[in-house]
């Protein structure tokens, strides 16, 4: 089996009762990218016994001083694999200990590692992370990461090895790595899945040997995404319904799923989401107070070495958001408080950014208490899940929730298309639905991925990180429609401003603009008319503030939606 350009195996075996072993190396590996250890038992464990053997490495940076504890996982029968991905060049040493099965205990060698020399971001800048006070994601390096994501919540239903029967005209051995490679052309950087559909079963709480195949499966999908450059913000184990008893308060199987899912996923660009809108009780399936996902988040928090970016995937904004500010289900529970909220609980999980799921108003300004339930925590949200194209919106819809996402402060965004969201799904596409601009016929809800692949708000994705990567977007405040900065003659706006530039995208059918009420008096300014549509920009031209502080703004070159940079 091949992992990536440059993973290579080292493979430790125990030599028959000898107490030798020997390490075989094909080659040296890169930073950041991941790499193996292969270990075979002197025991089968194919009949059972696989989750009671607790296998782990420590690679040590002599050089550096830096330490990695990394899990192993069962591979099916004698074999156990640990994965590791180097953080820094050099000679790093490695020893294995394993108190249940002294065949596995006592292993050590080394491995050479190379700086990365390719010209992916992910392994240049190195994993993603969430840093306290910083409202945005980070490369391990500091670099501010620009979350887009993609969304494929069936993502093992979709054919690795085929085209499969909605390419239509597309010529392709492989209707998923089509897709990942598509979206890196469209200027994507994340990729959303959950296990939904995937060829293993753990409901059980356990990985058994008629499991392995199906893990092997997910290791190629994992691997196309990390050598594609692209951070994988996955799901845990199963559909979040599928967490029922005995399993549910099974601490010690919990246990066993998350660190076996950290040892066979943890060394790739990742993030964890836990499971599809877990928080905070999946629609009641769940009790707020004891959801059995928060002990997932525990384990994983404890077996993940690199610490990477972990989240609950919110129920939809109506019903969740942080505290429950917001919100406007009156049957919410836990008055819609985010299971996570409280610091005591965030600590102990390691939950370090918000997987909101919200769906913003095409008709109208922006929810001030909303914005301000999630603005005003220690950490980044994304708007994770929206209204998915050819499904519950169409171009605008797509293209308007991106932008009023980075304009109120969710530094992220994930699109969604029909037959991509969820390949081959039948949710909702026998009903007409509106998203108060558009409607969506039925007709529009059976469009193939072939199609959706290529819908204008998918390619036009990259105008809007364009845009952002222009400047420090990383420093925008929202500026929401009750502070009084802004007098909108139109309600269909969005404003977030950094030091010295002001941002505003107008997205309702008209001209219409309004004032900025508190810049310097007789001040001149650069105002410059951007298309979200076409990524192009129209010339700039000079607006002055009066004296009382107010600058009228322009009005938009026609009434389709357009975004005003203004610089000071």
């Amino acid at each position: 089996m091949k992992f990536g350009l440059v993973s290579f195996f080292f493979v430790a075996m125990l030599l028959c009762g000898c107490g030798a072993n020997s390490v075989k190396s094909s080659g040296s590996v890169q930073t950041w990218m991941m790499t193996e250890l292969k270990f075979e038992s002197s025991n089968d464990y194919s009949s059972g016994g696989s989750e009671e053997i607790d296998l782990k490495v420590v690679f040590t940076h002599p050089k550096s001083g830096e330490s990695f504890v990394r899990p192993a996982f069962w591979d099916g029968g004698k074999a156990f694999i640990v994965r590791f991905a180097p953080t820094k060049e050099g000679r790093w040493k490695w020893k294995a200990s394993c108190l249940e099965d002294k065949s596995l205990d006592g292993l050590q060698g080394s491995l050479k590692c190379a700086e990365y020399d390719g010209d992916l971001a992910i392994y240049q800048h190195g994993f993603v992370k969430s840093e306290p006070g910083k409202k945005y994601l980070v490369y391990a390096d500091g670099t501010p990461f620009f979350y887009l994501g993609d969304t494929h919540w069936g993502m093992y239903t979709e054919e690795i090895d085929e085209k499969g029967p909605h390419a239509g005209s597309i010529d392709t051995d492989s209707h998923f790595k089509y897709i990942v490679d598509r979206r890196v052309e469209q200027g994507f950087t994340v990729y959303q899945s959950e296990p939904i559909g995937s060829a293993f079963d753990v409901a059980d709480g356990k990985v058994d040997q008629d499991d392995i195949e199906g893990f092997r499966l997910a290791d190629r999908y994992y691997q196309h995404i990390a050598d594609a450059g692209l951070v994988h913000a996955n799901a845990e184990f199963f559909f979040a319904s599928s967490m029922r008893e005995p399993l549910a308060f099974d601490d010690k199987a919990l246990e066993y799923l998350s660190r076996y899912w950290v040892a066979r996923f943890g060394a790739f660009p990742v993030m964890w989401t836990l499971a599809q809108e877990m928080d905070n009780t999946f629609y009641g399936i769940f009790d707020a107070a004891d959801n059995p996902w928060v002990k997932v988040a525990e384990y994983i928090h404890e077996y993940d070495a690199y610490s990477h970016p972990l989240s609950g995937h919110q129920e939809n904004a109506w019903h969740t958001s942080v505290t429950g500010r917001g919100t406007g289900d009156e049957k919410r529970d836990a008055d819609g408080a985010s299971v996570f909220a409280s610091s005591e609980v965030a600590a102990r999980t390691g939950h370090n950014w918000w997987a909101a799921q919200w769906s913003p108003s095409l008709t109208g300004p922006v929810s001030p208490d909303l914005v301000r339930d999630y603005w005003g925590t220690s950490c980044p949200a994304i708007n994770y899940e929206g209204r998915y194209c050819g499904l519950w919106t169409k171009d605008f819809g797509s293209r308007a929730q991106g932008w009023i996402s980075f304009l109120s402060g969710f530094f992220g965004y994930g699109y969604g298309a029909i037959d991509i969201w969820l390949y081959q799904s039948r949710y909702d596409i026998d009903t007409e639905s509106t998203d108060g601009v558009d409607t969506i016929t039925p007709e529009d809800k059976r469009k193939h991925w072939s199609e959706s692949i290529e819908y204008a708000s998918a390619g036009q994705m990259i105008h809007l990180r364009n845009f952002m990567e222009s400047f420090d977007w990383w420093n925008l405040v929202p500026v929401l429609s009750d502070d009084k900065a802004f007098e909108a003659s139109s309600t269909a706006y969005v404003y977030g401003r950094t030091q010295g530039t002001h941002v505003l995208y107008f997205f309702a059918k008209s001209k219409d603009t309004g004032e900025i009420t508190d810049i310097q008096p007789n001040k001149t300014l650069k105002a410059i008319w951007y298309n979200p549509c076409s990524g192009e920009s129209l010339a700039p031209v000079e607006v002055t503030s009066g004296q009382d502080g107010h600058l009228k703004l322009p009005e938009k070159p026609d009434t389709e939606d357009w975004v005003l940079k203004i610089t000071e």
